[in-house]
């Protein structure tokens, strides 16, 4: 008997995981997603159901899998027409080795001109959301069913690079380019308080509880907390509830420290403090730990490596560096919710501010070029979150 073919297995696999789905939908006596208005917003499936959560991310990606192959590859580059895949045509690297050939990133930033890191972040992104390449073995690239079409059919590419040249929006170009403007986005939505108050109601809420720092660090010797670029001061607020000997301050620029000094409750007072602050001049606040939460992400290493080298002068032997973000996945994790959320996270920060997410490996290298005194300590992260815990201590 001939073995199932791929579009078989995957309908099995699609049945097998919508049953267990369908039966939790039913055992907790939730309505059946739909396109209604009054549907559910998110299925709410709890950590601890871990069969249930499992069979939904095999889910997404069987359905995926199998609606780019039922499609056909010709037709399916009409639904593939994002930033990756116009930076791929652009830069002709769809045609920067022969089908039936592999390349390396090396060999595709050396044809290109791209740095090696953003060859790797751009094929990446589009490995894992248009099917664009194909990456078996670790830093090989070989062409897919859709990159193969672009490669050897004029007729295909040169409609491809038309819908994205003459009709994607111009914001593709880079924010400062598509604003007309030599300045960065921060000092742009600076000067347009409604413009950027939109923006940034667009990450007010939450994507992770702060417990999921809180109960993942051990706090009992720390005394003294600075939250850089704080905000209003979710975290250092969490954190000061529940460790009553922590004395924590927030610091941001003056508006937001304003404001959130005026929402503070009146319990935590003389325990929480705001504090003007810019992370690019030097830290004046003496503590235990100085933590950032998804601040790195927003620059790239130069200015990173300013960052830590303007706590220098606050730092006693034994100061803390905590960084709490997203770390970019390896190979061997890409299938997955949160990989696919950290990707496009990065491509946004390479849109936005010419900026990045990281690599695991990417953050003792950091710490060592801001200054040798730092020592990287690790990472980890909690079960259930996004972010990392990234920690360095000063050796100094």
């Amino acid at each position: 008997m001939s073995s199932p073919t791929r579009i078989s297995q995957l309908a099995m696999l699609i049945a097998q995981h919508t049953a267990t789905l369908d039966r939790f939908f039913v055992e907790s006596k939730l309505p059946t997603p739909s396109f209604e208005p009054d549907a559910l917003s998110s299925l709410p499936i709890p950590d601890d159901a871990k069969e249930v959560k499992a069979a939904q991310l095999e889910l997404i990606e069987a359905c995926a899998e199998l609606q780019a192959l039922v499609t056909g590859p010709k037709e399916y580059l009409h639904y593939t027409a994002y930033v990756s895949i116009r930076i791929i045509l652009r830069f002709k690297l769809d045609k920067s080795f022969a089908v039936g050939e592999s390349s390396t990133f090396e060999a595709m930033s050396r044809f290109s001109g791209l740095s090696v890191m953003n060859i790797k972040r751009i094929v990446r992104h589009a490995i894992l959301n248009h099917r664009f390449f194909q990456e078996k073995t670790p830093g090989i690239i070989t062409h897919s069913a859709l990159t193969a079409i672009l490669a050897k059919d004029a007729l295909a590419r040169n409609a491809m690079v038309v819908q994205l040249e003459e009709f994607v929006p111009a914001g593709i170009k880079g924010f400062s380019l598509a604003n007309n403007s030599d300045k960065g986005m921060f000092d742009i939505f600076a000067e347009d308080v409604s413009r950027g108050a939109r923006f940034g109601m667009l990450f007010s809420k939450e994507d992770e509880p702060p417990s999921m720092l809180i109960n993942n660090y051990d706090w009992d010797s720390v005394q003294t907390f600075v939250d850089v670029g704080g905000s209003h001061g979710s975290i250092a607020i969490g954190l000061a509830n529940h460790f009553p000997h922590i004395q924590c301050t927030v610091q941001d620029l003056p508006e937001t420290a304003r404001e959130g000094a005026s929402r503070l409750q009146e319990s935590l007072k003389g325990r929480v403090d705001f504090a003007a602050h810019d992370f690019f001049t030097p830290q004046p606040i003496e503590a235990d730990v100085y933590y950032f939460r998804s601040i790195f992400h927003n620059w790239s290493d130069k200015y990173c490596i300013k960052i830590l080298q303007m706590l220098i002068p606050a730092l006693k032997k034994g100061a803390r560096v905590i960084i709490h973000e997203r770390i970019l996945p390896t190979l061997d994790t890409l299938n997955s919710l949160d990989a696919k959320r950290a990707i496009k996270m990065d491509i946004g920060m390479l849109q936005l501010l010419n900026a990045q997410q990281r690599e695991q490996d990417e953050w003792p290298e950091l710490f060592r070029r801001a200054d040798a005194r730092y020592r990287y300590v690790g990472a980890k992260k909690p079960a259930g979150g996004i972010r990392w815990i990234i920690e360095a201590t000063w050796e100094g």
